[in-house]
């Protein structure tokens, strides 16, 4: 299972010092303790510190970058997060799981994870949330469907120490989980397939999206991944020579 101590959240540019201390109360709440800051466009100073209670040093201890990039380096694992579920299933970028969905893939997953917050006025981009393994939104009222994010960072946190909790009680059936090379060698020969193919590049390039989502929501065992490689890796070889010879 995920460990609470693997799991980082980002916060991206948040614009009020007070949903910082709030989304540490949180993260502290549910036992989590790693905070990344992107770019925030507040100070992160008393008033922070002051609403965040017992979490204050979390807080203190907040990692602050520059980039997402940045905040995401090395993590296997990306979770994106929004309150705007697409209105069309083309919009693919955006269909998301819940975030109990999530907490039920995240009991076989060992690495770390990142869970990205987006910003209070307009939350996360759409080419933000491309870089995501997969997409969590919150059900809520259509009426006003749209959480503070410190109320929807809480949801989630719950789900997964909810999850985590409960898995830590009994033994766990345990098998190799695909690692992330095992998954940038999948999505390798995926693209090298799309690449070889005649099909228009916006359809190239969503299909590649859809391909990692699928991964990402999936969270395959080593063995069944590399079933899927080697289906890929020959498919992508015939293509290029059925190209080649063209």
């Amino acid at each position: 299972m995920v460990r609470l101590e693997d799991v980082r959240v980002v916060f991206v540019e948040p614009l009020f010092e007070i949903n910082i201390g709030y989304v540490a109360r949180a993260m502290k709440n549910f036992g989590l303790r790693r905070l990344y800051l992107v770019g925030p466009r507040t100070e992160v100073g008393d008033v922070a510190l002051t609403y965040s209670v017992h979490a204050r040093e979390i807080v203190r201890e907040a990692v602050i970058v520059d980039t997402l990039a940045e905040a995401v380096e090395g993590v296997p694992y990306v979770v994106g997060t929004t309150g705007k579920a697409p209105k069309r299933d083309k919009r693919v970028v955006r269909i998301p799981i819940t975030p109990e969905e999530l907490a039920k893939n995240l009991v076989d997953y060992e690495g770390e994870v990142a869970i990205l917050l987006g910003r209070e006025d307009v939350g996360l981009r759409n080419e933000e949330l491309a870089m995501c393994n997969v997409v969590v939104t919150i059900p809520a009222s259509p009426e006003y469907p749209i959480l503070n994010v410190s109320h929807a960072a809480a949801v989630i946190f719950y789900e997964i120490y909810k999850w985590n909790a409960g898995v830590a009680r009994r033994a766990p059936f345990s098998f190799a989980r695909a690692t992330r090379e095992d998954i940038a060698l999948a999505e390798k020969y995926f693209d090298e397939l799309a690449e070889a193919l005649p099909i228009p590049e916006h359809k190239r390039r969503i299909a590649k999206l859809v391909f990692r989502r699928m991964l990402g929501r999936s969270l395959l065992s080593r063995r069944e991944l590399y079933a899927i490689v080697g289906i890929l890796r020959r498919a992508s070889e015939a293509a290029q020579r059925a190209t080649t010879k063209c």
